[in-house]
């Protein structure tokens, strides 16, 4: 009985099954034959892809764009459709590849192997970092020291090139070089060309059966109205990296994003990105594709810096012209470098931040290697990342030291002989032999006995207590990537094994020892200076706002780090010393229409030319103006200068420029104009 109960309900199962596989295949009729005949529009294949969203602008504090975006056409490979026979890959290559030629269209040729007029090969010329990659276990496994022969021949064999002549199998070879560097076996698209023509770009659509997986993708670059103006402060955007993704990926990020490398772009991701759409290409069992956007892309926001576009551009120029003119003035065999910062010293907003040697944003990604390789490090921001002994600059501080703790006052006077005889074993000179000073004079004079011995009667902890309330040894606060710098102390010798000695307190009294400061926080203290002790935070963002510029999503409040509650009549006597130094010295500042307070520093530098150890010395300025009510603070340096003093034509074109012109700059005139 069990067992007739049991085949009864097997068969009524079966049936049930047979019924709903009758129904699937009467449904499938339909949709195949049946509504083909009714509808053209019968939906065959659905596919949602991502839209990238436009990257938000960075302006200056007048709105004048400094990083934009242009519209181009990109040729990519799709890596789901691209085909994966070498053979079928290769014809698809190289028909491309003539094609561009043809047409003298750049497409991306990075294979560091290059075929000679007389048809032999060789390895690129500066791109060692390419050579080494071909070479690497990650691509052909190669050792060292293989030639270039070896490498071709090893790109042959994987890629199927045998029958090719030497100069197409090389361009092939190029592509998949790319590829693989550039991640496509793993699922990203690769970009073949960048900033194609509508003319070609039309041209490539009606081949588009003879390139299966080659498609066309409008998109937004990076662009730079001007590519040499502040690249060090805007940064770069690039590729995101694997590593990146990973980090990435919950927060949105394809394979195929590009992501804000350094400076600006990289400080400043979060607000500049934007926000990707979503594209279904729907299409039909005629061919026909509908392009509907299932979420529709949200553009970046706009990032305003507090950069001054005018006084940036002076800036630069000054720095450049200057270091130039150091260069063959001096006759120097080794290359000068060097950087300066403008702030507003009533809010600590950085106006302009220029570093030399510098390089131009537009053409980053073509001459990347040779960038690289440049001996004077034209990418390195000095501004922020580079750290000096400041020599006598920190004199003003030294000063305010001696008389907030007393053991110097307004009637001090310290006897200059040229040389410092306190000790019997260490007696360290002067630049001159300036008789009985003051602390006024003494600034002014720069005299190293006075400030040794102020140093020495402070001791150095008491006098390193003030180097960080002026801010020397601390970071800025800047929003972007600074070096902290150094304060020499007992603690940090003896961290290296080292012993404090006496010599070493008076050294730290004229800026040397081991005291390594940036020229944004040379700056910074210089403002500190002006403002009579308030030290503001540093920063170069003002404010985020939306992508049309109607409402503000950031605004940047100006904020005091630190208060020194020191005299008046002691901060007096440090102007004062600082007034003669910028109106009565070898300083030039006589082009300037306000009356200038400034503070020279020459350091002595050992550095390795030729293979042989040379002295040199770097020169700094630290400077503010105007006198009575101070608005900006300048900070120059420039690496083998000779002196201080002679980095002042720099400081003073940018302050020429500031208060002559400046305030007499049109600016963008609609109701989205910013506001200084």
């Amino acid at each position: 009985m069990q067992n007739k109960f049991e085949k009864r309900r097997f068969i009524s199962v079966f049936a049930i099954i047979l019924c709903i596989f009758a129904a699937f295949l009467v449904h499938l009729f339909r949709i195949q034959i049946v509504g083909k005949n009714e509808s053209s529009d019968t939906v065959v294949s659905v596919v949602e892809v991502p839209v990238e969203a436009v990257r938000g602008e960075v302006l200056d504090r007048n709105g004048y764009p400094l990083a934009t975006n242009k519209k181009v056409n990109k040729i990519i490979f799709n890596y789901l459709s691209f085909p994966k026979e070498y053979e079928e890959r290769n014809k698809i290559i190289l028909e491309l590849v003539s094609l561009f030629d043809k047409n003298e269209t750049e497409w991306n040729d990075n294979l560091p192997i290059e075929v000679t007029k007389k048809g032999q090969l060789k390895f690129s010329k500066d791109k060692d970092n390419e050579v080494s990659y071909l070479k690497s276990e990650a691509f052909l496994d190669l050792n060292y020291y293989a030639t270039v022969e070896n490498c071709f021949d090893a790109l042959v064999s994987r890629y199927e090139l045998q029958n090719y002549p030497l100069e197409k199998a090389r361009n092939i070879a190029s592509v998949y070089y790319y590829m693989v560097k550039s991640g496509f076996n793993t699922g990203r698209n690769y970009e073949f060309a960048t900033e194609v023509s509508n003319e070609l770009v039309s041209v490539i659509k009606e081949k588009a059966a003879e390139f299966p997986g080659v498609e066309i993708e409008v998109t937004y670059e990076r662009a730079y109205p001007d590519g040499t103006l502040a690249p060090h402060v805007l940064g770069r955007v690039g590729a995101i990296t694997q590593e990146e993704y990973e980090s990435k990926k919950n927060d949105g990020y394809t394979l195929n994003d590009d992501i804000g490398k350094s400076g600006v772009e990289s400080a400043m991701e979060s607000y500049l990105r934007g926000t990707n759409g979503v594209m279904t290409i729907t299409t039909d069992a005629e061919g026909n594709k509908t392009e509907t956007y299932t979420k529709e892309p949200v553009p970046g926001n706009n990032v305003i810096l507090t950069i001054d576009r005018g006084v940036q551009k002076v800036a630069q120029d000054a720095l450049k012209e200057g270091v130039e003119s150091l260069q063959t003035h001096l006759n120097r065999i080794y290359p000068l470098t060097g950087a300066v910062v403008v702030m507003d010293t009533r809010t600590n907003e950085c106006l302009a931040m220029a570093s030399y040697p510098s390089y131009n944003n537009n053409t980053y990604n073509k001459n990347s290697a040779k960038l690289n390789k440049d001996e004077r490090k034209p990418l390195w921001n000095r501004a922020l990342r580079s750290t000096y002994s400041p020599g006598s600059t920190v004199k003003p501080a030294v000063s305010m030291a001696g008389l907030e703790e007393g053991v110097i006052d307004e009637e001090t006077r310290i006897y200059c002989m040229g040389r410092y005889t306190h000790y019997q074993d260490y007696q360290p000179g002067c630049t001159g032999q300036h008789g009985n000073l003051d602390v006024v004079r003494a600034i002014y004079h720069s005299c190293n006995i006075f400030f040794y011995e102020t140093a020495r009667r402070l001791g150095i902890e008491k006098l390193n207590s003030y180097f960080k309330m002026f801010g020397l040894g601390e970071e800025t606060g800047i929003e972007l990537y600074e070096s902290t710098g150094t304060v020499d102390s007992v603690e940090f010798r003896e961290n290296r094994g080292e012993r404090w000695t006496p010599g070493l307190t008076i050294q730290a009294g004229i800026g040397h020892a081991d005291n390594r400061f940036t020229p944004i926080q040379l700056c910074s203290y210089v403002s500190t200076i002006a403002n009579r002790g308030v030290r503001y935070k540093a920063h170069i963002i003002k404010g985020v706002r939306t992508p049309d510029l109607s409402e503000s999503i950031m605004e940047t409040q100006t904020e005091i780090l630190s208060q020194a509650d020191f005299k008046e009549e002691n901060w007096d006597m440090v102007h004062k010393g600082m007034l003669l130094v910028g109106t009565q010295s070898y300083a030039d500042f006589s082009s300037v229409p306000v009356d200038v307070a400034a503070k020279t520093g020459t350091t002595t530098v050992s550095k390795r030319v030729n293979g042989r150890k040379i002295e040199t010395y770097n020169g700094f300025l630290i400077t503010f103006a105007p006198y009575e009510k101070p608005e900006i603070a300048i900070c120059v340096a420039v690496e083998g200068a000779g002196s201080g003093g002679s980095t002042a034509p720099i400081a003073a074109k940018i302050m020429e420029y500031y208060f002559r012109t400046n305030n007499t700059e049109e600016s963008i005139s609609d109701e989205n104009t910013l506001l200084r």
